[in-house]
């Protein structure tokens, strides 16, 4: 079955409930697997069985359901799987941290996307200028900033993409990682990721996610099974714009520091290795 999209917000108020929505929504209730054990009608209204259907299928991978289908979290995603397991070796809890991560990493590109569409702000400009090497007050740097742009319209559009999640029952270097020409662009999250604060796993699935929807490594580091000891996320990196649009660091990097509640570290330890990208 193809794809199923709503136009607005379905489920508890002020979701719009739009009649059309509502069936859609309601159909693909019907069809998760397990079954539910709400029954759902579809009846193109948002009636009490329908939201209580919508937090009961919210309870297998969100630890606090919102009762709402939204066009940018991750409900309408596994609706349109069937509720079938997309994930591999993840125990509850930690499919709950990596739909929470991959919810608030979409939040976190819309704002990067906003800003980068009209980056008015010193702070943002200054941003933009240390970590992509864009200085957006150049009229002569059009190009790039639409460049950016369209990147990470690309990376925010990934994560409305299906693909493999899987938890290595191992400890590793790495917080998350993807293996390199992989067709699958299965994003792997061994044990240390959920050691990681919320800000590091969102800034980390951003990073991995540009690795393969950009097919970009680390351009401008040094070779694989180094580490660099670098700077914050914010400060001038020293690498040129060609280097910062083909290193996923960057990407990662600028989505952390745009974010309101971003606190600006004092260092930046970077791992690389010959299977993460």
């Amino acid at each position: 079955m193809a794809e199923q999209t709503i136009s607005a917000p379905v489920g508890v108020a002020p979701a719009a409930n739009n009649p059309d929505d509502v069936r859609t929504v309601q159909t693909l209730l019907q069809g998760v697997q397990p079954p539910l054990a709400t029954p759902v009608t579809v009846t193109g209204t948002a009636d009490a069985n329908t939201l209580k259907g919508i937090r009961e299928f919210q309870q297998r991978f969100m630890a606090s359901p919102d009762g709402v289908v939204d066009l940018d979290n991750r409900t309408l995603y596994h609706l349109n799987n069937a509720g079938a397991p997309t994930y591999k070796g993840c125990s509850v809890r930690q499919r709950r941290t990596v739909d929470r991560n991959f919810i608030e990493a979409q939040k976190w590109l819309d704002l990067v996307l906003r800003e980068l569409g009209a980056p008015g702000s010193a702070e943002t400009r200054r941003k933009v200028r240390n970590v992509f090497h864009v200085n957006v007050d150049d009229p002569a740097a059009a190009g790039r900033l639409m460049t950016l742009r369209g990147n990470f319209r690309k990376v925010r559009d990934g994560f409305d993409q299906k693909f493999p999640v899987e938890c290595p029952a191992e400890d590793s270097l790495f917080a998350a990682y993807v293996i390199k020409d992989d067709p699958t662009g299965t994003m792997y999250f061994p044990r240390g990721h959920f050691a990681q604060s919320l800000f590091e796993q969102i800034e980390t699935v951003v990073h991995e996610r540009s690795h393969t929807v950009l097919n970009i490594s680390h351009a401008g580091m040094s070779g694989a099974g180094s580490i660099d000891f670098g700077t914050a996320p914010d400060d001038d990196n020293g690498f040129t714009f060609d280097q910062a649009i083909a290193n996923a660091y960057c990407y990662g990097w600028l989505a952390h520091c745009l974010q309101p509640g971003y606190v600006k570290p004092s260092v930046e330890v970077i791992v690389i290795s010959p299977t993460h990208r």
